[in-house]
C-alpha cells in the first residue's frame, strides 16, 4: 500500500469505541483473509501478543494514513472545556478492516487500534461504549499537543 495524503490537514486518530478481546480476528479469519500466504511482521507480532492492563483495543474511522507504531502527547475530549489532557500514548497495532493487521492505520477505512498509555487508560475513556453499541459520533482523538487546537476545530466543525 502507498502511503497516501490525508483527507485531514492535522494528523489524529480518533478513539470511537471499546473492542473487547472477542471481536479480535483469529488465525482462522486472518489465513482465510490472506489466502494463508506467509505471515507478515504485523500478524506474527499480533498472534504473539497479550493484552497489557494499560491498553486499550479501540476502534476508529480512519482520517489519515498513519504509520505503526506512532505515538501521541495529547488525548482530544470534546467534552473538555480544555479540550483534553496531555498523555504519552502509543499506537503499536492496527487491525485492518477488523480482519488482518498491518503497519498502517488505512486512509477511510475502520480499524481496531491496540493504543498502549504509558500512564494507564485515562479515566474518561472508559467512557465510551462497546463497538457494537456506538454511535461513532468524535469525543475522543490522539493528537500531538502542537496541532490540538487545530484538530479540536476540525473534529468540532465535522460533529
Amino acid at each position: 500500500m502507498q502511503f497516501r495524503k490525508s483527507i485531514v490537514k492535522n494528523e489524529y486518530v480518533p478513539i470511537s469505541a471499546v473492542v473487547g478481546l472477542d471481536k479480535l480476528p483469529t488465525i482462522e479469519l486472518i489465513n482465510k483473509y490472506t489466502k494463508k500466504k506467509e505471515k507478515t511482521e504485523e500478524i506474527i507480532r499480533y498472534l504473539n501478543w497479550k493484552k497489557k492492563r494499560n491498553e486499550l483495543i479501540s476502534f476508529c474511522r480512519a482520517v489519515c494514513e498513519t504509520k505503526v507504531p506512532t505515538s501521541f502527547d495529547f488525548l482530544i475530549d470534546l467534552e473538555d472545556t480544555s479540550g483534553g489532557i496531555e498523555i504519552n500514548a502509543k499506537i503499536n497495532q492496527a487491525i485492518w478492516n477488523g480482519m488482518v493487521p498491518l503497519n498502517i492505520i488505512d486512509l477511510g477505512y475502520k480499524t481496531i487500534t491496540i493504543i498502549e498509555f504509558e500512564n494507564g487508560i485515562p479515566e474518561r475513556l472508559y467512557s465510551l461504549k462497546q463497538m457494537d453499541e456506538a454511535d461513532f459520533k468524535p469525543r475522543f482523538a490522539l493528537c500531538s499537543k502542537s496541532s490540538k487546537e487545530n484538530v479540536l476545530a476540525e473534529l468540532k466543525n465535522c460533529g
